[in-house]
């Protein structure tokens, strides 16, 4: 029997073509269209190190190892640990229509302060009739998983 042997010209055809499926597999995400519709978003990042949440004048702050809320006449329902949850398990679901008397509607306004960032995330929440409407860098979101009375709960909400 003759003995087949690969011409090194040959050989390095294989390898180019080799090496170009490697780059076009590792490569493939980069060619696949990305989806229209942004997708849901936490509150605040499950790896974001929250800070603070300010709604002036009030505040649920960290206290060392602990939380508080701060300028409060009265005792509130909800406890600092319940409002931090709300605030860590809440998640924006982008719409596209958001009726125009909720956006003409005065928002309950919320700062979020992270560690690592010089700035706050400013939350805009507006509280519809059947959902919560949110804008937050100039997009429109709705609640969920979470209720305005527990991110807030220093409001008194119609």
């Amino acid at each position: 029997m003759a003995k087949t042997r690969i011409s090194p010209r040959v050989m390095n055809n294989v390898v180019i073509f080799a090496m170009l499926f490697m780059i076009l597999l590792f490569n493939l995400d980069a060619f696949l269209p990305e989806p229209a519709v942004p997708q849901s978003r936490p509150l605040v990042g499950p790896d974001d190190y929250l800070l603070k949440v300010e709604q002036t004048p009030y505040s649920l702050e960290r206290a060392g190892q602990s939380w508080r809320q701060t300028q409060l006449n009265t005792a509130l329902s909800v406890t600092p640990d319940m409002q931090l949850a709300a605030w860590q398990q809440g998640q924006l679901a982008p719409t596209d229509s958001v009726p125009a008397d909720v956006a003409a509607a005065q928002p309950y306004v919320a700062v979020v302060w992270l560690a690592g960032n010089s700035q706050g995330q400013v939350f805009a929440f507006y509280p519809g009739d059947a959902r919560t409407f949110v804008k937050t860098q100039s997009q429109w979101f709705t609640l969920k998983d979470a209720s305005l009375p527990t991110l807030l709960p220093w409001n008194e909400y119609n």
